[in-house]
């Protein structure tokens, strides 16, 4: 069983929710028996697997009340070897059987809640570090903790969110559905940004940076969230006149749009493992990102990618210059990040890890008994 606090069809969806689904697809096709939990609202997707329903809520801890309820009755019904949560909503899943847990997390805080004899103080840092609380639970009561970064693993620790064990296990993206595509040569370059409208993407950086370069080519930005109407009113005032905001784009239009681009540019102020990255990387197109949490683990500069200081939009531009300019460097950089895919990331390789995750933790579970 899989359980996510958020549907992966949300318009507002991020990379755990995909990754959830991505993983669900991929053990359901090797020929486990695969059931979700995921708290939102039922959508027109039909998955290969059986997925329960509970409601969203804004507060953390009722989403992830609802969750733990929504499993319970599916294990009373038809009990599951494992169950694996990929989020906060793991924090109140049932104690049996044993459970997985999946950091998808960007960045954690420093755990530091007042002490006990300062009830008050700390009952206050308790409800507005809610969801960190949760997750700190979640990974605390999992057999393992799977980690989609060194990173990220080594700022848990440093931060204050322990695990009885835990393992290095990246992301994944298909390869079938995220592929290279013909060439585009006709038209300017197209620079593609996919992702979430917030402060983590760094889309106005990014818009500072195309005031450097505007006409040179296009920039398309295909997304959605809270700073959508800023990010909007930020192009106007600087006078862009080459930036074209897509909306939300159902996922299964990304590939169509990757197949346009020269390059995907993620300038983020922080991430853990992002999904854009290796679904533009399998489609063989380049990206320009930041020298950011796991990301350079996954981008090599100047041989899958380029990495720029996040924040700086004077080398973001740079950087997108250089490959808006030179076809045949963007064409190098994306065809050695396809063979990476091929290698490390595709779906079938990170599940086949994450299977024999689960058999060691029922093997211990077994042998505790």
């Amino acid at each position: 069983m899989l359980t996510n606090f958020r549907s992966p069809w949300d318009a507002e969806a991020g990379g755990g929710q995909t990754a959830t689904d991505d993983l669900a697809r991929t053990l359901q096709a090797a020929g486990h028996r695969v059931r979700a939990v995921y708290a939102g609202r039922a959508s027109g997707e039909s998955p290969p697997y059986s997925v329960h329903w509970v409601p969203f809520h804004d507060r953390p801890a009722l989403t992830a009340f609802r969750v733990a309820r929504g499993a319970a009755r599916l294990l009373a019904e038809e009990p599951a070897d494992l169950v694996h949560s990929t989020g906060f909503e793991g924090a109140w899943l049932p104690a049996s059987p044993p459970r997985v847990a999946t950091l998808h997390q960007p960045d954690l805080p420093a755990w530091a809640p007042p002490p006990w004899n300062r009830p008050a103080r700390r009952l206050l840092y308790l409800r507005r570090h809610t969801r960190f609380a949760l997750e700190r639970r979640s990974l605390r009561r999992a057999a393992s903790v799977v980690f989609t970064s060194a990173h990220i693993q080594r700022l848990a620790d440093a931060r204050g969110y322990p695990v009885r064990r835990g393992i290095v296990i990246p992301n994944g993206v298909d390869p079938r559905v995220f592929s290279p595509a013909p060439r585009r040569d006709d038209g300017p370059p197209i620079v593609l940004f996919v992702g979430r409208f917030d402060d983590q993407k760094g889309i106005d950086v990014l818009l500072e940076a195309w005031r450097r370069m505007d006409g040179e080519a296009e920039l398309r930005l295909a997304g959605a969230g809270w700073k959508e109407a800023e990010y909007r009113d930020l192009a106007s005032r600087l006078g862009l006149s080459r930036v074209v905001f897509e909306g939300h784009v159902p996922r299964g239009r990304v590939p169509a749009l990757l197949a346009q681009a020269r390059l995907l540019v993620l300038p983020s102020r922080y991430e853990n493992f992002p999904l854009s990255l290796l679904e533009a990387m399998s489609c063989a197109v380049p990206v320009v990102t930041t020298r950011v949490g796991g990301i350079p683990e996954m981008v090599a500069d100047g041989e899958t990618g380029l990495l720029v200081a996040p924040g700086d939009p004077e080398a973001l531009a740079a950087a997108l210059r250089r490959l808006v300019g030179d076809p045949a460097l963007a064409r190098r950089l994306g065809d050695a990040g396809r063979r990476a895919i091929e290698t490390t990331y595709s779906w079938e390789a990170v599940a086949t890890r994450i299977v024999d995750l689960y058999g060691e933790v029922l093997r211990a579970e077994t042998d505790g008994r």
